[in-house]
């Protein structure tokens, strides 16, 4: 499935491309999340170890089990 993640201020694309679900998209891609729009995403269980989420929008995201 094409997955798109933008730039919570500037509507930017910063990560693109064909994966699974959104937690494969995140997780291959955790360095990259900075400003990252993610709102209402279910990244339970996801491994966000290490994964810069500076000024990512996280309102209202699953991130039960995530490894933070």
């Amino acid at each position: 499935m094409l997955i798109q993640i933008k730039n919570r201020f500037t509507d930017e694309i910063i990560i693109e491309g064909d994966y699974k679900d959104l937690r494969e998209a995140v997780e291959k891609n955790k360095a990259n999340l900075s400003r990252a729009n993610l709102s209402e995403a279910n990244l339970s269980r996801a491994n966000l170890f290490g994964a810069n989420l500076f000024g990512a929008n996280l309102y209202v995201a699953n991130l039960y089990g995530a490894d933070l």
